[in-house]
């Protein structure tokens, strides 16, 4: 390739990493402020999402920019200071470590919310998952910190030139074969487990609805105090005059069928959520650690263009998992778009509102019409009310 074809190349390559990077950073900073400004998303279960950003926003902000230098130079070379290359590496193997448990943890987490929902709303605590959160960091340093181990072994045992020096992980085949399970196979397989499971309990409330029908569930969703009136057995020896009015109430009746349908959606809801986050992630990182389990057994140096592509394939998961909650999650979707249009001092009223319509419908308030007195039945002066 000629000098000006190398050239306008590197400038490609600048434009899409520095895009990448600006959203990589700038939809994982929402996250942590939707949570942070808005009250009803103070909630345990978000913290979670609040880990998965700030672990994705140290990607974009540290990881991104020190890979990109090597996205430059020939032959992958690692021009910056070899302290850079120790802290680059590390930080590299501890955030997308932390990021791809806090997806696994997620998806465990809504499992378990939607399978065991009076239980393990309950047990759904700040510190359990603060617990959960340590699981996540514990396993990220422990893939991170045992690098610096092979690192020092590799500077000891192979000495490199200068001007080709390389910034790469340990390529030890032991060493990659616990970080990778720990780091991918691990938390991938429950994910995939769990989705699984999902995918099984949202086809059996599908089929169940449909079995079952509106009458079948009415009669269940009565409760025992309140026998149903027989036609054979008069009303006022079976049920009180109170009970007979909440029972033929349509009220009643359409509460637990929506109970009912939200239930039986939940279940769907969480499969397209969870599929798509489990979809996208595994496009952005199986190629990586196939390649990266393929290249230590087979004493391979990771150094091709190919291997440069999908590290920086998995990097962009960083990037579109805030896309993703922003899309399939209503409750982030609203201060998204405020946030988006600068609008923080109304940020809280306007959540508000949201919350109200979601709760109440949305109440329209009724007109002021006044009379013109033309013969319209109304007097000077008097109002009349119009919806």
């Amino acid at each position: 390739m000629n000098l000006a074809g190398q050239r306008g190349e590197r400038i490609l390559i600048v434009i899409v990493v520095v895009i990448m990077i600006i959203c990589t950073m700038a939809g994982n900073a929402m996250v942590c402020l939707a949570v942070l400004l808005v009250r009803t998303l103070k909630q345990p279960p978000n913290f979670l999402l609040v880990s998965l950003a700030v672990a994705d926003f140290f990607v974009g902000c540290i990881v991104m920019p020190l890979g990109l230098t090597q996205l430059l130079t020939e032959n992958n070379t690692w021009i910056l200071p070899s302290f850079l290359c120790g802290v680059y590496t590390v930080l590299d193997l501890a955030l997308c470590t932390a990021s791809i448990v806090n997806l696994c943890m997620i998806s465990v987490d809504r499992y378990l919310a939607i399978s065991r929902p009076l239980r393990y709303s309950a047990q759904r605590t700040t510190k359990r998952i603060l617990y959960y959160i340590a699981v996540v960091w514990i396993a990220a340093a422990i893939v991170s910190l045992s690098s610096i181990t092979f690192l020092i072994m590799k500077e000891e045992t192979v000495k490199t030139e200068e001007t080709k020096e390389t910034c790469d992980v340990p390529q030890d085949m032991y060493y990659q074969i616990g970080a990778t399970i720990i780091a991918f196979y691990a938390p991938t397989i429950i994910m995939v487990i769990v989705y699984v499971k999902i995918w099984r309990a949202a086809k059996r409330l599908a089929m169940q609805d449909k079995i079952l029908g509106v009458e079948s569930y009415v009669n269940k969703a009565i409760p025992d105090r309140i026998p149903l009136p027989d036609k054979r057995v008069s009303s006022s020896s079976q049920t009180s005059e109170g009970e007979r009015k909440l029972l033929h109430r349509p009220s009643f009746i359409l509460h637990n069928l929506k109970n009912y349908g939200t239930y039986a959606n939940l279940y769907e809801k969480a499969q397209k959520t969870l599929g798509v986050m489990m979809g996208i992630y595994i496009v952005c990182w199986l190629p990586f650690f196939v390649r990266a389990l393929y290249c230590a057994l087979r004493g391979v140096h990771p150094d091709t263009k190919f291997d440069l592509v999908v590290l920086w394939l998995g990097y962009s998961n960083s990037m579109l998992n805030p896309m993703i909650y922003c899309k399939y999650n209503k409750e982030f979707r609203v201060p998204f778009r405020e946030m988006l249009c600068c609008r923080f001092s109304t940020l809280q009223n306007v959540m508000r509102h949201e919350e109200f319509n979601n709760k109440f419908g949305d109440i329209k308030c009724p007109r002021r019409v006044e009379s013109n007195g033309n013969g319209n039945g109304h007097g000077n002066g008097e109002v009349q009310m119009t919806m």
